[in-house]
């Protein structure tokens, strides 16, 4: 099991080596690696390096960690890129794991070649006043409350009512509900942070090329905000995905996969 040391925890990854550029993978809010096992193995098989973490207190990585920002994991990541010395990569951040990406690309530069939203929550996840889309953010600290208040039921509708809108299988519903319930508690502070974080001007100063895979049923973060995100990139292609709800690797598997891997192929060169 790797690990990567910061100053108060570790956390877990995981490395599969391969061709330039690897594919980064960072997690939705209290999930974990393992729900992108299956997309995983198929990049890494067509070639292509991949690396997997747990953001702090989620998954196998310490539960401990006092600082779940945006900021914090955004660090993490890129500081975990530069330690394995990976020249080439090309992000991807599901949900809250989009704005982990976008605050990682910022700092890691050429490093990276692309990045890519999956229903992402960037580069804002609530309104503003020159930003009309998302919910507010009371909404949020509301729902951070009713988390911490009973996490079983809420994050049982969650995932077992809110975030697919495309059949899948109940065991991927099981999965996701049994990743959420190993959160520990210190997690769920990282959505009353992304409901007051705003990048809109790191998202603007990108130099890589983008790619945004959003789901026309999305009922968590809605369609609008990635479509003001792509208008906000210099060099961004949107899909978005018919029928799909919030987690389209996991609701539209091929066609979502295939996406990934001709972009992968293109800024690869």
């Amino acid at each position: 099991m790797a690990r990567f040391q910061r100053d108060d925890g570790s956390l877990f990854y995981e490395l599969k080596e391969g061709n330039q550029p690897t594919l980064v993978l960072s997690h939705g809010f209290g999930m974990s690696s393992r729900v992108f096992k299956p997309l995983a193995e198929t990049v890494n098989a067509a070639g292509f390096g991949v690396l997997s973490y747990d953001q702090r207190c989620c998954g196998e990585s310490d539960s401990l960690f006092t600082d779940v920002s945006v900021a914090s994991q955004g660090r993490d990541l890129a500081d975990l890129i530069e330690q394995l010395d990976l020249d080439q990569v090309v992000l991807n951040g599901w949900s809250f794991g989009g704005a982990v990406v976008l605050n990682a690309a910022a700092r890691l530069g050429d490093r990276c070649l692309g990045l890519i939203s999956t229903a992402g929550a960037m580069p804002r996840y609530t309104q503003a006043d020159d930003f009309p889309y998302g919910g507010n953010v009371e909404d949020v600290d509301a729902t951070v409350a009713a988390i911490n208040a009973d996490p079983e039921t809420v994050l049982r509708g969650l995932y077992y009512e809110g975030v697919f809108a495309a059949p899948v299988d109940e065991s991927v519903k099981a999965l996701c509900f049994e990743i959420a319930m190993e959160a520990a508690p210190g997690a769920n502070a990282a959505l009353a942070d992304l409901a007051r974080a705003d990048q809109r001007a790191e998202l603007a100063a990108l130099g890589c090329a983008g790619l945004i895979l959003h789901g026309d049923a999305d009922g968590v973060v809605p369609l609008a905000i990635s479509e003001a995100a792509a208008d906000m990139m210099k060099d961004c292609e949107l899909v978005v995905l018919p029928g799909v709800g919030h987690a389209p690797f996991l609701e539209a598997q091929e066609t979502y996969t295939q996406h990934v891997l001709d972009f992968m192929n293109k800024v690869a060169g």
